[in-house]
């Protein structure tokens, strides 16, 4: 049997030693209890890293790389322009942290871009989605293994979206359907197959003892048979749309305004990175609502906070996430020769990573800095996660960082890398040269 579980555990890492290959390394001297699907660093007490980490203990086998090994990038190339823009899922950011709310900062960045790579939740908004066409849709893990040197991404226009629904009654297996029903006729999507699980895949969202939105798990050998049916098609984009349990005292708190995190993307994170570390798919979740009581339902008719308006219009939650997926780059490993005329990119196209100053304890900000990736983050995008580079103990003088205010100085700082401009050359003072005499 299959089964996803969280740990806590820690490392003594110096903060000279603070790359991913050292940390990696410290970690697998731990002796891992399963197959590391998820790592987020949780606290930093002198010497020492604290992480929580999500496992999948299972016979199957994975298809990308461990998370704990890198592949250096022997060569830089601009040509195309690649960024990567990074939300991290349940930290409550000010924006992306809501409902694809991050849409109009991310469409920004990809006017910067000849492609931008996005985790879902940052454009993902329930029935809406309105990001651009050069934003390339692809969830967590697959970010982490792009950033690790494990991946080609192939950008096209997907012709086809499998979807995977939780068994359930046929009230709500029709909501899914219509919605399902919707993107065929009007967007005119091809959407199959289209399966129901045989049983339950039951997902309690939690937080953790940081504070992180999280879940517990069962069922996963359920979506893993329902996965199973899906590799014997041609299709290697999957929605899932399973139910997500929680409290009901939290679910009013967030919809009335209360300030924690979105309770629901922990768990949708870690599913779809189970799914994507042991299935060849791009992946991304959407809620299947199976307690609504007539109470909660209530909470449609409020007015909410601005930035979760999309999630207060939609029963279904699923057709941005389909719209998405149909945007999410092909996958190949990295030493696969590409047909002639396909244009694929890989880390080492990778010209810069964005995301918010107190998020970066995570693998895309450990890889960036040790592939030689400029990190550029921007301060304005607050969370409740506090983990900065200044925390880490990072050494500025030997890294590739920015700090900027806001997206639009992010936008900024991305046509100066793009064009060959030295950012520093656009501030004051200029730093003097230092000579090397011989």
């Amino acid at each position: 049997m299959s089964q996803v579980f969280t740990k806590d555990f820690e490392i003594e890492c110096p903060p000279k030693q603070r790359i991913w290959s050292e940390i990696a390394h410290r970690i697998e001297e731990l002796g891992l209890p399963g197959i590391p699907i998820r790592m987020i660093l949780t606290a930093v007490r002198q010497q020492k890293l604290v992480f929580e980490c999500s496992f999948l203990e299972t016979d199957r086998k994975p298809v990308w790389s461990s998370l704990l090994d890198i592949r250096h990038r022997q060569i830089s190339s601009a040509k195309p322009f690649v960024a990567v823009s990074i939300v991290p899922t349940g930290v409550r950011a000010e924006i992306g942290g809501f409902a694809g709310d991050a849409t109009p900062s991310v469409n920004l960045l990809a006017k910067a871009c000849d492609y931008l790579v996005v985790n879902p939740n940052s454009v993902t908004a329930s029935d809406l989605y309105y990001a651009s066409d050069n934003v390339l849709y692809l969830e967590g893990n697959l970010i982490c293994h792009l950033l690790l040197g494990h991946t080609t991404l192939i950008p096209e226009t997907r012709a086809k979206i499998g979807v995977v629904i939780e068994k359930a009654e046929e009230k709500y297996l029709n909501v899914v359907f219509n919605a399902i029903n919707s993107l065929r006729t009007v967007r005119g999507i091809n959407i199959e197959p289209v399966i129901v699980t045989g049983g339950s895949v039951s997902t309690e969202c939690i937080f953790s003892s940081y504070g992180h939105a999280s879940g517990k798990f069962e069922g996963i050998d359920e979506l893993m048979k329902a996965l199973d049916v899906v590799t014997q098609t041609d299709t290697t984009a999957v929605a899932l749309s399973t139910s997500l349990s929680i409290e009901k005292e939290i679910k009013t708190q967030y919809f009335n305004g209360e300030i924690m995190p979105n309770p629901w993307g922990g768990a949708e994170a870690i599913l779809t990175h189970m799914t994507t570390n042991f299935y060849p798919f791009t992946a991304a979740h959407s809620p299947l609502c199976l307690d609504f009581s007539e109470e909660e339902l209530n909470i449609l008719y409020t007015l909410g906070d601005p930035r979760d308006g999309a999630e207060l219009i939609s029963m279904s939650f699923l057709c941005s996430t389909l719209k998405g997926l149909t945007h999410s780059p092909r996958l190949a490993k990295f030493d696969t020769p590409l047909p002639s005329g396909c244009q694929g990119f890989s880390v080492e196209n990778v010209s810069a990573v964005v995301m918010p100053e107190s998020t970066v304890g995570n693998i895309p900000f450990f890889a960036s800095l040790e592939q030689n990736i400029p990190v550029i983050l921007v301060r304005d995008n607050h969370t409740q996660y506090e983990i900065t580079p200044s925390i880490l103990g990072i050494d500025h003088s030997q890294r590739k960082i920015y700090y900027v205010n806001s997206y639009m100085e992010a936008a900024g700082l991305l046509l100066a890398l793009r064009h060959g401009i030295a950012p520093e050359a656009t501030t004051r003072p200029i730093p003097p040269i230092e000579p090397i005499f011989l």
